[in-house]
């Protein structure tokens, strides 16, 4: 174990007391580069997670649904990149009459709204859609969790900061007088 931590006294040079005004360069490079490899991650992740919404899903007979002139979303829409659904069957569940797609109109997003004056209280929907699955939930996770380092940055920094500024003031203050005017 001594031998290790000898290994490591080497590279530190033996003159040197505490950083300096010189070590800020590297340290603000490291940093900037590290938040550069972050901002591609994220922006490669995110990407990633809109391509591979190719999966497609299906729900048969989704009841309870409001139809009128606000609009209802439909329960998978908020499946991770959901997009592309159609309506394979509408009809009202009170009679069972079926309602023509004339009627009503559904957008990318999944909310499902009336075209007509007539209010329907209660219909069932079946459709079919695409959306990410599970790869696409993981990508969501892991950007999140990046998202989530992002504020120790600061943090991180502030360290860096408060130890170089040491560093200057004990080179300048303390030891041998070599650093007082």
């Amino acid at each position: 174990m001594e031998k290790y931590f000898n290994s490591i006294k080497s590279l530190v040079p033996k003159n040197k007391k505490g950083l300096g005004i010189g070590d800020i360069y590297p340290v603000v490079l490291t940093i900037a580069l590290v938040g550069i490899l972050l901002a591609i991650v994220l922006l490669v992740l995110g990407t990633f997670g809109e391509i591979m919404a190719t999966q497609s899903g299906s729900v048969t007979n989704e009841t309870d649904i409001y139809l009128n002139a606000t609009g209802y979303t439909l329960t998978k829409a908020t499946e991770c990149e959901f997009n592309t659904p159609v309506i394979t069957g509408i009809w009202n569940h009170s009679d069972g009459t079926v309602i023509p797609s004339a009627n009503y109109t559904l957008t990318d997003a999944g909310v499902l709204t009336n075209a007509t004056s007539t209010v329907y209280g209660n219909v069932s929907a079946s459709y079919t859609y695409l959306h990410g699955g599970v790869p696409c939930e993981a990508t969501k996770d892991i950007a999140g969790d990046f998202v989530d380092f992002i504020p120790w940055i600061g943090v991180i920094l502030l360290v860096v900061a408060a130890a170089i500024v040491l560093g200057v003031l004990m080179r300048s203050f303390g030891g041998t007088g070599g650093g007082r005017v």
